[in-house]
């Protein structure tokens, strides 16, 4: 659903399928022509989709904020939020006039996955769900979800690995039989572990709810014994009922059993704890295995299920140990869900939107406290292994999304460390067929438009060479920035013929409609046919770039680099000296977590080798006191100092 929603929100702003050109629509609905107004959008339907999967609009608001942004402000947490609203109202009345033929809006769980309302088993309010005490269990429940989360994380991304570099590139045809292959294996796996590791449990059907009792599965049992097989009842029903019966279904009758009946269960079990056990590790694996493969096989549930049987499993190992029997003061629901939340915090290292959407999907905010402090804790223990499932995929895809906040590491790195310094560049008025060759060239998404002293048309490539004392020097003239052109602006221009010949009369110019028609699939530079005479003509770029960019001073930090791009959304940063020249550029790319950590590495190996060279200098005679004194000199300051005169001799 997160994925559907996200879907959605990329493609119905634009409105231009294929489908709908031949309809006739030429518009987009919603007039949106940039990648912002469309980032903007995508955020709005992934929490539109976690809104009408678990009924949770605030839930999917958060998710959004946590997990699916990089760029966040005021006017899109409102946006948002209606979004997320009216999915869950058009869901509800939807589901109402399907359930009960009219359309209104009732009192039942307003998501498509309900896992059911945490009540006593009697109906009284007088069960204690859980007490204070309980806290140090979720704590240890946390920390346990955590390992489990980190090792599932690691498992996936050696499956991933295997996956992109020996069946992605083999073709679609390979990756289906994949697909087909893990669903063999996961149904052979179903049918043969309810004949070995499926057993007997009888149940009452007086104290079971009628829901649950449709999903008890009774193979190879005595179905007039009331006994019901446990592990098929956990495997062959939707994932959904599971984690509900997970959470509610608990047997309180006696357990006089016979012949293949458990006799070994205390009255809570309802689960053979092998059953349990078994579960677990097969649901674990093939969860794992899945997660990637060429079909959305989903992430969020199945990890809820995972943690759910995990919960059971804590709370019977919790009642064997202290001798817990009392109906009003255990509540094995309450471990299910700790247990759930803590597995998939361990997962996706997910707190604040988990927390909420578990809580809006119980309706019981007495939940709250020990959800979050279970999730806090199940991160803290997954982040001294690894990093959360989506960063790993992301990473594994290559997709620069940017982190929350910046490392405090990260402040001894300056911007003229981390830049491109040498970049592509276009003079105002550059010829069409240096344009061509630059873009045919490159990959780039922007250029930065320079005036070159040297050069009468087209644009190069700016070269930087550090130079002594930390000055940094042209190998040619200095580049002045003038603004900055995008690739997708000067496709447009070549697409619709937008140059001239330099002695002849300048054209009028495109419209800002005009300049967005291709929006989101620009021409190809390769698809665009060019003549002889055409590559000698201009284009005028000065009256289409950016004339004001973002810059920022090779000297700055990247921390503050990583903030101006996370708080203002940005895609390129030029970097400018105090004398208006060009000195590099900084994009997304530059700005990954690993990119950083390796030019840190590097900027720490050079400091430490300058300085051993330092300390070889002071060791020299008559050179430690002079390089003493010039400790912490900056290169103006050494220009300043007065140089000893030097008295010629002649003879």
């Amino acid at each position: 659903m997160i994925h559907s929603g996200a879907a959605l929100g990329a493609g119905i702003p634009e409105g231009l399928s294929r489908l709908v050109k031949r309809m006739g629509f030429t518009e987009s609905f919603f007039g949106v022509h940039d990648d912002r107004s469309k980032r903007d959008f995508i955020s709005a339907g992934a929490a539109a989709g976690v809104s009408a999967a678990f009924g949770a609009p605030l839930g999917g608001v958060l998710f959004s904020l946590e997990e699916g942004s990089s760029f966040w402000n005021q006017a899109l947490t409102w946006k948002t939020l209606f979004c997320s609203m009216c999915s869950a109202f058009v869901l509800q009345i939807l589901k109402s006039a399907i359930e009960t033929k009219t359309a209104g809006i009732g009192n039942k769980y307003s998501g498509l996955i309900n896992f059911g309302e945490f009540k006593c088993t009697d109906g009284s309010n007088e069960c204690m769900l859980w007490g204070p005490q309980d806290l140090i269990v979720f704590i240890l429940m946390g920390a346990v979800g955590g390992l489990l989360g980190a090792m599932f994380n690691q498992l996936n991304l050696y499956i991933t690995k295997y996956r992109i570099n020996h069946v992605n590139t083999k073709g679609r045809v390979v990756r289906m039989m994949e697909v087909a292959l893990i669903g063999i294996v996961i149904s052979s796996l179903a049918y043969v572990s309810i004949n070995t590791a499926g057993h007997c449990v009888r149940w009452n059907k007086n104290g079971t709810e009628k829901e649950l009792q449709n999903l008890m599965r009774t193979w190879h049992c005595p179905e007039k014994k009331h006994l019901y097989n446990d592990y098929g009842t956990l495997a062959f029903n939707s994932q959904e009922n599971t984690i509900k019966m997970l959470f509610h279904h608990f047997n309180y009758s006696d357990l006089n059993s016979t012949n293949n009946e458990s006799t070994d269960l205390p009255l809570q079990a309802t689960y053979h704890p092998l059953s349990l056990v078994i579960f677990l590790v097969l649901l674990f694996l093939t969860a794992c295995w899945t997660y990637g493969i060429g079909v959305p096989s989903g992430l969020f549930v199945p990890c809820l299920l995972i943690g759910a049987t995990y919960g059971r499993i804590f709370a019977f190992c919790y009642q064997q140990i202290f001798k817990t029997t009392n109906p009003s003061l255990f509540y094995p629901g309450t471990y299910a869900l700790i247990g759930a939340a803590a597995f998939l915090g361990g997962v996706v290292r997910m707190t604040i939107s988990l927390t909420v959407i578990l809580i809006e999907t119980t309706r019981n905010i007495s939940y709250g406290l020990p959800i979050m402090l279970t999730l806090m804790v199940a991160k803290w223990v997954g982040d001294l292994f690894n990093k959360g499932l989506y960063d790993i995929h992301i990473e594994l895809k290559h997709w620069p999304l940017l982190e929350w906040e910046a490392e405090p590491l990260w402040e001894t790195i300056r911007a003229k460390d981390l830049m491109k310094s040498n970049l592509e560049w276009l003079n105002p008025r550059p010829t069409v067929g240096r344009v061509v060759e630059i873009l045919k060239r490159t990959k780039h998404s922007a250029f930065p438009v320079c005036m070159y002293t040297d050069s009468q048309q087209g644009g190069g490539t700016l070269r930087r060479n550090a130079a002594k004392l930390g000055i940094t020097v042209n190998d040619r003239s200095q580049l002045r920035l003038l603004g900055l052109i995008l690739r997708s602006q000067i496709v447009t221009l070549l697409k619709k013929e937008q140059y001239f010949d330099l002695d002849g009369p300048e054209l009028e110019g495109l419209t800002h409609n005009q300049l967005t028609e291709f929006y989101p699939k620009y021409p190809d530079i390769d698809d665009i046919t060019l003549t002889i005479a055409d590559q000698n003509k201009i284009i005028d770029c000065k009256k289409y770039m950016n004339p004001c960019p973002y810059t920022v001073s090779p000297l700055a930090p990247i921390t503050k680099v990583f903030t101006l791009f996370r708080s203002l959304g940005l895609r390129h940063l030029i970097v400018v000296n105090n004398m208006g020249e060009v000195e590099g550029i900084i994009t997304r790319s530059e700005l990954q977590e690993h990119h950083i950590e390796r030019v840190y590495r590097d900027k720490v190996e050079k400091d430490n080798t300058i300085a051993g060279s330092t300390t070889d200098l002071r060791a020299q005679p008559g050179l430690g006191g002079t390089i003493q004194r010039l400790e912490g000199v900056s290169p103006s300051e050494f220009l300043q100092i007065p140089q000893p005169t030097r008295t010629l001799r002649t003879f």
